[in-house]
């Protein structure tokens, strides 16, 4: 089998687990964030940088490590993003679009400048740029916003369908996606498209912060590949199959920043002219090479550029956070400026949420929150029985959570509308509230055989079944956010007397 064959079935396999991730059932969710997520290197950048992780520190490792030894295999054998648009590579050269690839210039100055300015706005607090442009985030969103309803919709097609044949299961839901997020993910993923189709893989090599900052690494590698002039006769086949567009045959020169190590160039070669060999002089690695001037020149713009507006930025947030109240983050994220500094919008907690009730919010959390999950308590309500969002996110912005911690996390705080509420208004009985608060914190007080709903905070977790159970417009009881989660007392029946012993009945003493 060649290298070729080898990345194309390791790739191919990376990409089905991904999509099982997003799409699969809970339980395969769950195990593949552990096994997925960690050699991603978005996720196991940040876990390492806000909340260490062995394995996350072990698959960030292993991913500089690789690409020290032998250059950017990671864009071609573990990035579901690259696998995605070497699917679309792959069907436009089949329907004649793409025929060929020629060797094409860097453009230094825009990638370098997305990566200096991505790195700057992440180092101030704002993984806003990461979430726009990191390939595991984008693949995330996605799956999850496009083709997990369509899958959803197949599934309850299938059910309708063998309904006659007395054969019932339950259908689906997912979760609601405003429009403004399904814009934003629409609109990157048909620059992908068109890139793929067209250009090859110009969106990891230009746009891609990942990819700019693994070819600076890559610059270093123990291993790289090289045309032998010898041997070479300039039949510019490598450069056809070059998805990069990183060989120059002309010069016997292969740009190793950009080269995604897919080796399709190996495979073309029928004169074995272009090597992996060790580390040589290449012939256009001179002292100021115009990639070097490209990223000093935009790694300063970026930076200025930076520093002007983070100023007037984290006054608009501030004055954004003041006029509106946060919503409420998901249990684990323990506060909200630690869930906006960790959080990259890949919307796998989204995915995997049993009762839909996280949202996608496009710029509920300030312009350094962009699209990031919050509760949605409108549409739906976090399930007492449930920790999975926890337990799958790969970035550390929800720490994982057994059920029974996660049973006393406050996110939330329900508040009584005294005014609005129909008990209190037309003193009729409604009790909605109360049949569906699973920690008690809802009790009634009996006034003239009417049922007065009151709150015990202290019991109240912020689940926001009662806010949607309320059957008022606007909901007579509304949940407040926590900006930082606090932890409810657990409820003791009062009929239970702890630490003694029941009183033995006088007719059946045994």
């Amino acid at each position: 089998m060649t290298l070729v064959k080898i990345r194309k079935v390791i790739s191919g396999i990376i990409f089905v687990l991904f999509v099982l991730l997003f799409l699969g059932p809970e339980k395969w969710s769950v195990f593949l964030s552990d096994v997925i997520a960690p050699f991603q290197f978005v996720p196991s950048l940040v876990q390492t940088a806000t909340a260490p992780s062995g394995l996350f520190m072990a698959g960030f490792i292993f991913i500089v490590l690789m690409t020290l030894i032998f250059g950017r295999v990671y864009c071609s054998f573990l990035c579901p993003l690259g696998t995605l648009q070497d699917l679309i590579i792959a069907g436009s050269r089949r329907l004649g679009l793409l025929p060929g690839h020629a060797f094409a210039g860097p453009h230094n100055g825009l990638r370098y400048a997305l990566l200096a300015s991505t790195a700057a706005a992440a180092v101030i607090g704002s993984l806003s740029l990461v979430s726009l442009l990191d390939p595991y985030s984008l693949a995330g969103r996605f799956f999850s916003h496009f083709l997990q309803p369509l899958v959803v919709g197949a599934y309850n097609l299938g059910i309708a369908a063998l309904k006659p044949f007395d054969v019932y299961w339950y259908p689906k839901q997912t979760a609601f996606v405003p429009l403004s997020v399904l814009a934003a993910t629409a609109a990157f993923f048909l620059l992908i498209l068109y890139l793929a189709a067209t250009r090859g893989r110009l969106y990891c090599n230009t746009v891609c912060p990942v990819g700019t900052f693994l070819g600076l690494v890559a610059r270093f590698s123990v291993f790289q590949l090289t045309v032998n002039p010898k041997a070479c006769s300039e039949c510019v086949r490598c450069e056809n199959v070059c998805k990069a567009g990183c060989i120059d045959s002309h010069n016997a020169f292969v740009d190793m920043s950009r080269c995604i190590g897919c080796l399709n160039c190996l495979d073309a070669c029928s004169q074995s002219a272009i090597r992996y060999r060790r580390r040589q002089r290449q012939p256009h690695a001179g002292a100021w090479s115009p990639s070097r001037r490209g990223f000093v020149m935009g790694g300063i713009a970026a930076a200025a550029a930076l520093l002007a507006l983070n100023t007037k930025l984290r006054a608009w947030i501030d004055i954004r956070r003041a006029q509106a109240e946060p919503p409420v983050t998901p249990p684990g994220s323990r506060d909200i400026a630690h869930f906006t500094r960790a959080c990259t919008a890949c919307s796998l907690c989204v995915s995997v949420c049993p009762t839909q009730v996280l949202t996608p919010a496009f710029m509920d959390f300030g312009a350094s929150g962009l699209m990031q999950p919050k509760m949605n308590y409108e549409k739906s309500f976090c399930d007492y029985e449930c920790s999975l969002c926890s337990r799958v996110c790969p970035t550390g912005a929800l720490a994982s959570l057994s059920l029974e911690e996660k049973k006393l996390t406050q996110i939330g705080e329900a508040e009584l509308l005294e005014n609005i509420c129909v008990v209190y208004v037309d003193h009729n009985n409604c009790g909605a509230c109360g049949e569906v608060c699973p920690t008690h914190a809802i009790r009634f007080a009996d006034k003239k055989n009417i049922l007065y709903p009151e709150i015990d905070r202290q019991y109240c977790i912020g689940c926001g079944a009662c806010q949607l159970a309320c059957p008022t417009a606007p909901r007579s009881i509304v949940v407040h956010a926590n900006p930082v989660h606090k932890k409810a007392e657990k409820y003791i029946s009062p009929e239970t007397t702890v630490g003694q012993k029941k009183p033995a009945d006088d007719e059946f003493p045994f």
